[in-house]
């Protein structure tokens, strides 16, 4: 793989982190909730990525709780489209 090319797992990842940024716009009252949403979304767009970040070392357990349940939602919402 070429320096300039993205590996399957990062283009699943920068899918994920645009299905999060699109729930902050749509959350009204709970901002510290968007503001999680928003931060993982950031750090996800950069997984993988050389000098990016890592799944086991830069997430923790709550961000990861938060990932893996959005990205059942962004599954969820796929299957009935």
């Amino acid at each position: 793989m070429n320096f300039f090319e993205m590996s399957q797992n990062q283009l699943d990842a920068m899918k994920l982190a645009e299905y999060m940024q699109n729930l902050t716009y749509r959350i009204k009252e709970d901002h510290e909730m968007a503001n999680r949403l928003a931060r993982c979304a950031e750090k996800l767009s950069e997984l993988d990525a050389n000098f990016g970040t890592r799944w086991d070392r830069d997430f923790d357990k709550g961000e990861k709780a938060l990932i893996n349940q959005c990205n059942k939602m962004m599954s969820e919402s796929n299957a009935s489209a």
